[in-house]
């Protein structure tokens, strides 16, 4: 039997935007000099693969390998700070007209305070289709409570805090720590750490309008971000990690998404400080993640293939999708008809069955050799599914095919359908090479 092969999917990459803390605003755990508390604010321009380091430069080599656009901006020092020492950063001055520039804004090693117009933009960006990332840990601040506070600015709007860093773990699939092993962001990915971490507190019942999904669970003692003592840093309430505490959450409001995650040095160089990419699954995990976070696009049809198989064997449909539906594609949604009766084949002659991979979903369709020859068309009707990231198919998937007698198959009855024309138009048509195959 001949199936037509398919296509790899094509990540379309975009603009990333990385908000980096003030120089010398960071390390307050660990830093002993300037140059430290900078070098601790982890950089897409830090090469560093020396032991202990907190780069993120091979990081930004593996997204732009990938095709995506990265700039780095820095908070601005708060007004009147010293020439030299600990340092705390203030927010960026954004507006929603500056963000609409990037696919993803990286909230990375931000520790400052934000106005409230800067947190309404950011809003206004993610209801309004953009993305955002939020990474946290201790030594992105100069005490306890910066970086979680910082995050949690724009994160509270859609119920969601960020903890104090404490903790050193993997999270493993094996182990059952993923509480959303299926999830695309997860394909590929058996196990990633963190070191320092700074888990993500869920609400008891999302906000309206605000879809919350946790993937992985934290565990051991997690601190609350509630300290009020400066003598101590601001040290919070420490407790068990429980139900509500992740390590990695994924949310979505209006057309947008946003994700936080419990750690940098996940992302580390080579050598990284406590962990790096090169350990476990954790340079899959970023792929995966902001292929996620950064997708703005609908599904769309990326390869087809059609076989009349011989004898007993099914007739056989497949077609890719260049994107992950998160569980929204089913065979409810799918309609097979006779174009020349316009009867629906019987459901008991055919069966559907998916296959989900990093970035694309295929769809194989396997229709019973004695189902009655003539021509058919798959029908998916506008808006019956989305993507993981939730944007949805509005056009509609048509293909139009014929399903030959068995008597008369042989190799050259084979169909391949293509791909529709570079021009897009609202549908999705793929059309059968037979004769017979208008709509």
């Amino acid at each position: 039997m001949f199936i037509e092969s398919l296509d790899p999917r094509y990540h379309l990459a975009g603009d990333v935007l990385f908000v980096h803390g003030a120089d010398r605003s960071g390390g307050f755990i660990e830093a002993t000099n300037d140059a430290q508390r900078t070098e601790q604010l982890a950089s897409i321009t830090n090469a560093s693969t020396a032991g202990g380091n907190h780069g993120w430069k091979q990081l930004a080599d593996r997204l732009r390998g990938e095709g995506y656009t990265l700039t780095e901006i820095d908070e601005p020092l708060e007004n009147g700070a010293p020439a030299s020492g600990q340092t705390t950063g203030r927010g960026l001055d954004l507006t929603a007209g500056f963000l609409r520039g990037y696919d993803l804004v990286v909230f990375a090693s931000n520790n400052g305070v934000y106005s409230t117009t800067s947190i309404d933009a950011v809003d206004a960006y993610l209801r309004g289709g953009g993305a955002g990332l939020f990474i946290s840990d201790g030594n992105f601040g100069s005490d306890w409570r910066d970086a979680p506070a910082s995050d949690t600015q724009f994160l509270s709007r859609y119920g969601l805090a960020v903890n104090q860093d404490n903790g050193t773990y993997a999270v493993r699939r094996d182990a059952g720590d993923f509480t959303t092993p299926n999830h695309p962001v997860l394909i590929g990915v058996n196990a990633f750490d963190g070191e320092g971490v700074s888990p993500i507190r869920l609400p008891t019942t999302a906000p309206a309008g605000v879809t919350l999904t946790p993937l992985a669970r934290a565990k051991g003692t997690t601190y609350d971000n509630n300290g009020s003592s400066a003598a101590n840093g601001f040290r919070g309430t420490a407790r068990t990690a429980d139900a509500r505490d992740a390590s990695l959450v994924l949310g979505t409001v209006g057309s947008g998404r946003f994700a936080a995650f419990f750690d940098r040095n996940t992302f580390f160089n080579k050598n990284g400080a406590g962990t790096d990419l090169s350990r476990n699954n954790n340079a899959q995990l970023v792929s995966n993640l902001f292929n996620w976070a950064s997708d703005r696009a609908p599904p769309a049809v990326a390869s087809s293939g059609f076989d009349q198989g011989t004898g007993n064997d099914p007739y056989v449909l497949r077609f890719r999708l260049d994107d992950n539906t998160g569980g929204t594609f089913t065979r409810d949604d799918v309609r097979l008809r006779n174009r020349r009766t316009g009867a629906n084949l019987a459901g008991n002659l055919w069966t559907m069955a998916l296959s989900e991979g990093n970035g694309f979903t295929d769809v194989t369709i396997r229709i019973n050799a004695s189902a009655r020859a003539g021509p058919y068309q798959l029908r998916v009707e506008r808006r019956k599914f989305a993507d993981d990231s939730g944007n949805v198919r509005t056009g509609a998937i048509r293909y139009a095919f014929t399903l030959l007698p068995r008597a008369s198959s042989s190799p050259a009855a084979t169909q391949a359908l293509r791909p529709p024309a570079t021009t897009r138009v609202a549908d999705d048509v793929l059309r059968g090479a037979s004769a017979d195959s208008s709509d």
